[in-house]
């Protein structure tokens, strides 16, 4: 089976090859009052406000072509990816190919006001989840960066050139309600070079408790815009 890939110049809406493909029951969803739900695909989306898609888009065709990147050193006809792991090594080319994750493991959960500042929404863990797990992959569309905009969602891959992105601000899944942590974060999100392209995986970091929020550091560069500001998330009581 061969990843599916799709592209934003094909789609009227999204393609059925990179549309989500989630548990029968659907995704659990717990609002502010503590009540459980299921979600489908069209509630996720609601709830999110972004087409929800299992597989990577690319903006334009040109960007799916190799040898248009350029990697920082090391790189050589050996590893043409430079230092960036394989999907092999990191134990996730079969999640990349089905666009599997962890859903039945994973909550969403509306989280509220923190510090004054209505964070929204968080991804939450229903059951113990071991260190070195990969919950699935950061979907989106991959693009070069855009210096104008101020994106939330975007990701930055390790390309020297083109300064290329991946960003969930209209299409994602799970992985884009992860939130920042300074110092208590649980998870992280690598890059992997599989099949011929570059993707990024979320691993669980170290092993995290049924009811404990999954969290992520976004890194120096997310925090340089004036109108972002750091909050440590803890798990509403």
């Amino acid at each position: 089976m061969v990843t599916p890939i799709g592209r934003l110049d094909r789609l009227p809406g999204c393609d059925s090859a990179v549309g989500a493909s989630l548990p029968k029951d659907g995704v659990a969803f717990r609002d502010s009052d503590g009540t459980t739900t299921a979600l489908d695909k069209h509630g996720l989306e609601e709830l999110m406000s972004c087409i929800f898609i299992s597989h990577l888009l690319f903006e334009e065709r040109i960007l799916q072509g190799r040898d248009f990147w350029s990697f920082p050193p090391p790189v050589s006809p050996t590893m043409p990816f430079g230092s960036v792991p394989s999907s092999e090594a990191l134990g996730c080319a079969e999640l990349l190919r089905r666009g599997h994750f962890m859903y039945e493991s994973t909550c969403v959960s509306h989280i509220g006001v923190v510090d004054g500042v209505d964070v929204g929404l968080g991804l939450f863990a229903q059951v113990a989840i071991l260190a070195n797990s990969c919950l699935g992959e950061y979907t989106g569309v991959v693009r070069q960066r855009r210096q104008e905009e101020d994106d939330n969602y975007s990701y930055a891959l390790p390309v020297v050139e083109p300064d290329l992105v991946v960003c969930a601000r209209d299409y994602g899944n799970l992985c884009r309600l992860i939130n920042h942590s300074d110092d208590g974060w649980n998870a992280e999100l690598l890059s992997v070079h599989h099949e011929g392209l570059l993707h990024v995986v979320c691993r669980v970091a170290r092993a995290i408790a049924a009811g404990e929020q999954i969290l992520i550091h976004y890194g120096a560069r997310y925090w340089l815009p004036e109108s972002r500001r750091c909050i440590s998330l803890k798990s509403p009581q």
